[in-house]
């Protein structure tokens, strides 16, 4: 090392009196890059998080309603084979809205309220016939037939299909379940002649929507 501070290292000569200053500026300039990325980072994320959290809202709209039980059934006919078309049993956490008077065609003047909901089983569905069940208003019940022309493809008994409650038009729910065989409860004739169909009986019990059902 000569006086001037500097040393001869083969082809190199390096100069100890700046290097201080060097490391200097390279501090400097590490954190003036640190500033620049944290103020872009300012910059970005406060737009990015409410802008994510917006598109899930709309793509996911919370409704309120969930299914408590729900069952897609089809019956069987003597010869064992099913029978087009569907009977599908559900209980919900809420009630249903109804529809405003004169919305369907065929609609009885005075006659029961039908629902402004529907639910719709691969993509199928009968808007206007769903109906409660049980005498129970307070456990939400609820039977809707689905009636679906022999040639069209229908989901075998055991596979699974998709289902939607839409209300106003507007799918709440989406699930899927597989296809039960329905369960037929017996007919059973009054004292007065009169016949009592129990035919869905089992679903009443099992979903809990008679007011007979502690007893």
């Amino acid at each position: 090392m000569n006086a001037c501070g500097r040393r001869h290292d083969g082809l190199h000569t390096i100069n100890y009196k700046t290097l201080p200053k060097i490391r200097k500026l390279t501090h400097m300039r590490g954190g003036v890059t640190l500033l620049l990325l944290a103020a872009a980072l300012l910059l970005v994320s406060p737009g990015a998080v409410p802008a994510e959290k917006s598109v899930r809202s709309r793509a996911q709209p919370a409704s309120g309603y969930k299914f408590e039980d729900l069952t897609i059934t089809r019956q069987v006919a003597a010869d064992g084979k099913p029978i087009s078309g569907f009977v599908s049993y559900f209980r919900l956490n809420r009630a249903l809205p109804f529809a405003p008077r004169g919305k369907f065609e065929g609609e009885e003047e005075g006659g029961p309220r039908l629902f402004a909901a529907y639910l719709s089983v691969d993509h199928v569905h009968d808007e206007g016939s769903t109906e409660t069940m049980g005498d129970d208003t307070s456990r939400h019940c609820y039977i809707e037939t689905i009636e679906v022309n022999a040639h069209e493809h229908q989901p075998r008994i055991g596979e699974l299909v998709s289902v939607s409650l839409v209300i106003h038009g507007r799918a709440v729910i989406n699930t899927r379940t597989r296809v039960r065989t329905r369960k037929m409860g017996r007919s059973v004739r009054k004292p007065n002649g009169v016949l009592l169909n129990q035919t869905d009986l089992p679903y009443e019990k099992a979903f809990g929507c008679s007011k007979k059902r502690g007893r």
